[in-house]
């Protein structure tokens, strides 16, 4: 999948403890965090003498291969963390953690402590690219996307609230994103949030619709519609999206990805009523 993989049910998870304004387990899990000795990965010589954009950019883009994204974590870390970092460093290392926590959501209950680390390294260079370019797409959309992994690991609604709001300029300003990805995020985060809290299927399934007019191809786009059109209870259109993912061919390079996209929508099809 691309983008940050938030699951549905952590989602209405961190959601529905909203309801207690005390907000206690909010304050613990961000405590949690804040607490977290953020220790850089120790980069290798390569990493240091490489050219950061152009070696980060290919690695992220080969990030199933070996340990290409480990790699691009502490090669970015190392440069991003410099006083002079440009622009394209600092989003490209905010992107290899993002990738990096999409990563790790398979096994989630046994990758906490790096989970939190993640987090804690790669808010800086979020916030960094953000301070660098306000309005930059790019910059927009994958601080965004960590902050819905930090929404989802603090369940905070005010965190998930800061990356709508980016996500609704990154639409402007970057709508080609990682294929389409700021309208793909924030479909998929306003179909699954409950009405209560700001959320809407049918304004959530107008963003992934045009998602996919930018990336037609997009296997995470369509699962998400499909999804979204079953909670809509239209079974005819998400049957047509949910199978045409389990049939597509998945992307050279890219097969575990898609793969578990493919699984997700062949689990779906299962619980269709029509």
């Amino acid at each position: 999948m691309l983008g940050a993989m938030m699951p549905a049910a952590a989602l209405l998870a961190f959601l529905a403890l909203q309801i207690d304004p005390s907000k206690a387990s909010e304050t613990a899990a961000r405590a949690m965090l804040d607490a977290v000795p953020a220790k850089p990965p120790e980069p290798t010589d390569a990493d240091k003498k490489c050219e950061p954009v152009k070696t980060g950019r290919e690695l992220l883009d080969h990030r199933e291969d070996g340990d290409s994204l480990d790699q691009a974590v502490r090669m970015l870390e190392f440069h991003a963390a410099k006083p002079d970092a440009c622009l394209e460093i600092q989003v490209l290392a905010t992107e290899a953690y993002v990738r990096g926590l999409d990563r790790l959501q398979e096994n989630k209950a046994q990758e906490k402590a790096t989970i939190r680390r993640y987090l804690a390294l790669g808010k800086p260079h979020g916030e960094a690219s953000l301070k660098l370019a306000p309005n930059d797409g790019a910059a927009q959309y994958w601080r965004a996307c960590l902050l819905l992994h930090e929404a989802d690991w603090t369940q905070s609604l005010s965190k998930a609230n800061e990356a709508l709001a980016l996500l609704e300029k990154a639409e402007v300003s970057g709508p080609t994103v990682d294929d389409g990805g700021p309208s793909r995020m924030r479909g998929h985060v306003l179909a699954e949030m409950p009405l209560l809290f700001g959320g809407s299927l049918s304004t959530g399934v107008q963003h992934l619709k045009r998602s996919l007019e930018i990336s037609p191809n997009n296997l995470t786009a369509h699962l998400w519609l499909g999804e979204a059109y079953a909670d809509q209870k239209k079974w005819g259109p998400a049957r047509q999206e949910l199978e045409g993912v389990v049939a597509a061919k998945p992307r050279p390079g890219h097969e575990k990805e898609d793969g578990a996209d493919q699984k997700a929508a062949a689990e779906r099809i299962k619980k269709l009523k029509h």
